[in-house]
């Protein structure tokens, strides 16, 4: 079983700056099991995923599984925009809980309203691929090709559904949009999770806002997610549906301070990977991420400081970058927001030392983000490093309308060329690093 995180966030896209490490579309999870392809959810980031499956396969006949834990907003407002409903060539299978409300009592009326004027300018009718539509109850249980789906009920306005999907010896839960606190809810819950591989939980308040004025909205928090967890004996835990005001530096502490009470846990990330076929689920993320980082696949010399001395890794290599973050491969393990130097050498296949005299090179400073294991064969690890945009470190001011050893002013960037190295001024003498 293949699973891949498309969106991760709740209630609406968040396309600001401090959403950009975890990604900002609301939920989408594609799942490989088998020969199915399983959608879980509709939200904004199945756009990216319908643009993937063309590319990758622009002639194929597609037929594709949508699994609807729900109809709120932030759930289908994806659909209009996935390419393969548009081809003949498709086939969608639409399965859901019947819904609750007033207003639409059947999951077909539920696409004819998404397919709306004044909404939406198609009409479900012009759709070109081959659509269906099945309503499940909330206890299901029914297989699609081989695969096992069973469902139970969730706590959430108008109701939701999570649903465990099992094949082989690989099981995966997805449990967005519930709010515990329901003891008959929460038990059928954690029967559906129990010895689970792969748990995903909503996550979107913190234990405090969970017990203050978001107490009845229908979400969870990281601390109810592992006591869950815990309870049901799951393996792996990955929070989900993040706030849309959560910003990233704020997600990495909550797993820090979820890892220790709950060590196999992950915020889930667009373009997250998750191969549960081993025996300890991989976890990777891709190696470039739409429009946001490029390849390179470059050696480098990672540099930490280690009780005051610093240390040295010669035997890394960076596989892509962005403005915000970079991610490189390595046989160490790096602690998640351990300040951390990267230096990338231009020009050759040796990382040397950067600083050596006719060396082009440039140093990225930042600190870890995390640290993923088994994310290639041969004991590498995958760690992804953030640039803090107010962080920015220099050797040496630059000489006046000097070429040689100018910065490059950016996100934790400095470039080094062959005039060498230039002295570390001392603390607080660049006025840019009391910021």
């Amino acid at each position: 079983m293949q699973v891949h995180f498309w969106g991760v966030r709740g209630s609406l896209p968040a396309p600001e700056h401090h959403a950009w490490t975890y990604g900002g579309n609301t939920p989408c999870v594609e799942v490989r099991a088998g020969n199915q392809l399983i959608i879980l959810d509709a939200g904004s980031g199945i756009r990216n995923l319908g643009r993937q499956l063309l590319t990758a396969r622009p002639d194929a006949q597609l037929e594709i599984n949508l699994l609807l834990s729900h109809y709120h907003w932030d759930h289908i407002q994806g659909l209009p925009f996935f390419a393969p409903i548009y081809r003949p060539a498709s086939t969608l299978h639409v399965i859901g809980p019947r819904p609750q409300g007033e207003a639409t009592l059947s999951l077909s009326g539920v696409l004819n309203d998404v397919f709306r004027a004044p909404y939406f300018p198609v009409a479900a009718s012009q759709l070109q691929a081959q659509v269906s539509t099945r309503e499940i109850g909330s206890l299901a249980d029914f297989t699609l090709g081989g695969v096992r789906i069973r469902t139970c009920p969730l706590n959430h306005p108008q109701g939701a559904l999570a649903y465990r999907i099992d094949h082989e010896h690989a099981s995966l839960v997805y449990a967005t949009d519930y709010e515990p606190g329901i003891p008959e809810l929460d038990r059928a819950l954690r029967r559906l999770a129990r010895g689970v591989d792969v748990f995903i939980s909503d996550a979107q308040y913190s234990p405090q806002e969970l017990r203050g004025l978001r107490k009845g909205w229908g979400h969870s928090s990281w601390e109810a997610a592992i006591a869950l967890a815990r309870e049901a004996d799951a393996k792996n835990l990955f929070l989900f549906h993040h706030d849309p005001a959560r910003a990233d530096n704020e997600l990495d502490q909550i797993v820090q301070c979820a890892r220790a009470a709950f060590p196999r846990t992950w915020a889930a990330a667009e373009y997250m990977a998750i191969d549960v076929t081993r025996a300890v689920p991989a976890v990777s993320t891709r190696v470039a991420r739409f429009s946001q980082r490029a390849p390179v696949n470059l050696p480098v010399t990672i540099e930490t400081v280690q009780e005051g001395a610093r240390v040295r890794d010669d035997d890394a290599r960076l596989e892509n970058i962005s403005f915000q973050g970079a991610y490189f491969l390595t046989q160490r393990h790096y602690q998640p927001r351990e300040p951390i130097d990267v230096d990338v050498a231009l020009g050759g296949d040796d990382p040397g030392p950067a600083s050596r005299p006719g060396r082009d090179a440039f140093r990225l400073r930042g600190y870890v983000l995390r640290t993923e294991p088994q994310t290639t064969n041969g004991g590498w690890l995958g760690v992804a490093v953030r640039f803090p945009g107010k962080r920015i470190i220099s050797t040496s001011p630059p000489a006046p309308r000097r070429v040689e050893g100018r910065r490059v002013e950016g996100s934790g960037v400095e470039r080094r060329t062959s005039a060498g190295p230039a002295a570390r001024p001392a603390p607080g003498s660049d006025p840019q690093e009391k910021n």
